[in-house]
């Protein structure tokens, strides 16, 4: 740490890696959601999304996300 650094101030690292974490929250709530809502998947299939969603951060949720869109899509 610099001698000149202000200490009540986060350094850049430390910004860049929180709004990351909270991009990815966001993500696997949006995913969660859409994911309790949609009626394109049965019960099994919506256990298995969300296991997925959980055990892998970044691509559960965009897969899940993918997955329901165009399942949506087909119902149509």
């Amino acid at each position: 740490m610099d001698e000149d650094a202000n200490p009540s101030i986060p350094a850049v690292d430390t910004v860049l890696v929180s709004g990351i974490a909270a991009a990815l929250l966001l993500l696997l709530v949006w995913a969660i959601i859409r994911l309790a809502r949609s009626s394109a998947v049965t019960a099994g299939e919506r256990f298995g999304l969300l296991l997925f969603c959980l055990i892998f951060p970044v691509l559960g949720p965009i897969c899940t996300l993918v997955i329901l869109a165009r399942r949506e899509r087909v119902r149509r």
